[in-house]
């Protein structure tokens, strides 16, 4: 598979196998279960067809991955781990807690998709909260369904539905991501019809318990940055070039767009100041995110106030898809 390091070494012989540009990324997306050719396209934004039919040709010879095919009215191929690609797990899950000290706030153009914060997810869950409970859990967050299935002090996470549930929580990324932070209960979350729920309330205590405060690692609150540039609209942001600042509760971030791209950070607007900021509180937040609450509605109840130079703060909310009205 491409060059060898030609060292009779076991972790040298992995890397010949799975070192290579994409590979583990491969691995990565087949640990949620079997996907088809175009969900791998859909997944890894930025690979070449060429690339992906060779990285998926070798990992077959491998004997990392094989291909089969659906059965009717499905009828379509995919690529699914072998055995021997499913030892991989612990070894990708080991990696993803390690590169959490690393994530901090998105870069410019970095893309997001939710897939891959499951492997956070599963990277945060607590086998020793688990044992004995035999239960699974669903979740559909912004037109992604996937659920986790916890038996007895183990975890599988698996995209699409559960054929059983004891609980199916319906939610925005933001609030996914601030309940999972501890930053936001699901009580709370409910009670502000920014999340639904059908079955247990106690189910979904125990998911959150168990799965951890995953975001813990980069800080937590670095969710909330993250799911706030996830909500960037880079053609509402063209010939834009500005700084604005959120301030929740006693966490500061700001933003900078540039011509279409944008840079997250924590702490306040570098330079003179920001062009505009939003002053609020946590819940609000995302509520304007989810496009649950407009924001003239925030400033007209009191949970929200601007700042700064009003036609920025148009500007600020346009880019980052807030409804300004109703």
């Amino acid at each position: 598979m491409g060059r060898s390091y030609d060292q009779f070494c076991p972790a040298a012989r992995a890397l010949d196998v799975i070192g290579g540009r994409w590979t583990l990324l491969i691995v990565r997306e087949l640990l949620l279960g079997p996907r088809r050719y175009t969900d791998l396209v859909a997944g890894l934004p930025g690979i070449g067809p060429n690339v992906l039919a060779e990285r998926l040709r070798e990992l077959g010879e491998a004997g990392i991955l094989s291909r089969s095919r659906l059965p009717p009215p499905a009828a379509s191929a995919v690529y699914e781990l072998t055995g021997l690609g499913e030892a991989m797990r612990p070894v990708v899950d080991e990696l993803t807690r390690w590169g959490l000290r690393f994530l901090g706030a998105p870069r410019p153009g970095e893309r997001f998709q939710l897939g891959w914060l499951l492997g956070c997810v599963r990277a945060g869950f607590r086998p020793e909260l688990a044992r004995g409970l035999h239960e699974t859990y669903e979740f559909r967050v912004d037109g992604d369904v996937f659920h986790l299935r916890v038996d007895d002090g183990t975890l599988d996470v698996r995209h699409g539905s559960a054929a059983e549930a004891a609980c199916v929580v319906s939610t925005d990324l933001a609030t996914f991501m601030a309940v999972g932070a501890r930053l936001l209960t699901v009580e709370d979350a409910l009670e502000r019809r920014i999340a639904q729920l059908e079955g247990g309330l106690d189910a979904v205590g125990r998911a959150v318990t168990i799965l951890g405060a995953h975001l813990e690692a980069t800080n937590g609150r670095y969710g909330i940055i993250g799911a706030v540039g996830a909500g960037f609209r880079p053609e509402a942001a063209r010939g834009i070039r500005e700084t604005y600042e959120f301030r929740v509760g006693d966490f500061l971030f700001h933003a900078r767009v540039d011509d279409g791209t944008v840079e997250m950070g924590q702490g306040p607007a570098p330079g003179p100041g920001p062009a505009a900021a939003l002053i609020t509180d946590l819940a609000t937040l995302l509520q304007l995110g989810a496009g649950t609450l407009a924001l003239e509605d925030a400033f007209a109840d009191g949970s929200a106030t601007p700042e700064g130079d009003p036609g920025a703060g148009l500007r600020m909310a346009t880019a980052f898809g807030v409804v300004l009205g109703r």
